[in-house]
């Protein structure tokens, strides 16, 4: 299997022959997420929720509403979160994370769950890190998709990311230079295939960023 297709299959709710072709990216994310640091300014762990657009979510639940009501079941949602967020330990969670300049590794989230409302999926889980850490002096974090078939972007609004704790310490947080649009045409398939780079360099446009500062 493409590494691409490996990759999103560990995301996607769904098949990924279903997935709109001859654009990349093929799916759409409005991410937001909660630092929480202790009174010790040590990080407690990352609340992370992204709501999917409105035509992947449709998708994402067919054949989870048994009663055909429009509802998708609540244990079939609670079934597929948990295992799709497990899958996502392969790709680090596509969450990117340096504390204090280091990298930062993830334990298995405990706590997957997903929501649909008004004809969008939510996928919600924590990230806590998966050794006991230092107090934080700086935290970097990212979400973002190396092979940009997924475009995660910051949620509208003027909090896409809150920082919980440590009233000490200070949350930046820095727009993309660019918002990628819900079906938006940004490379083509054939392209972002046959060079790889093309799809990562036109992604980087494309990312946010959190900065945490603690005295």
């Amino acid at each position: 299997m493409h590494r691409i297709s490996a990759r999103t299959g560990l995301l996607l709710l769904g098949c990924l022959a279903c997935a709109p072709a001859g654009a990349h990216p093929h799916v759409w994310v409005e991410a937001r997420s909660e630092v929480v640091l202790d009174e010790g300014r040590g990080l407690v762990g990352m609340r992370v929720s992204w709501t999917f657009d409105p035509d992947y979510s449709a998708f994402a639940v067919l054949n989870l509403d048994s009663k055909r009501d429009g509802v998708p079941d609540p244990d079939k949602l609670a079934a597929i979160a948990r295992e799709r967020v497990a899958a996502l330990a392969e790709t680090g969670y596509f969450v990117q994370a340096k504390l204090n300049g280091r990298p930062l590794a993830f334990a298995p989230p405990g706590d997957a769950r997903a929501e649909y409302r008004d004809g969008r999926l939510t996928l919600s889980f924590t990230l806590a890190p998966s050794a006991p850490l230092g107090a934080v002096r700086t935290l970097v974090v990212t979400t973002a998709d190396p092979d940009f078939y997924v475009a995660f972007g910051l949620a509208p609004g003027p909090e896409p990311v809150r920082l919980v704790g440590a009233s000490s310490c200070l949350l930046k947080v820095t727009r993309p230079a660019k918002e990628a649009q819900v079906g938006e045409q940004l490379i083509p398939d054939a392209e972002a295939t046959a060079r790889p780079a093309a799809a990562a360099a036109t992604g980087a446009d494309y990312i946010g960023r959190a900065l945490v500062a603690c005295p």
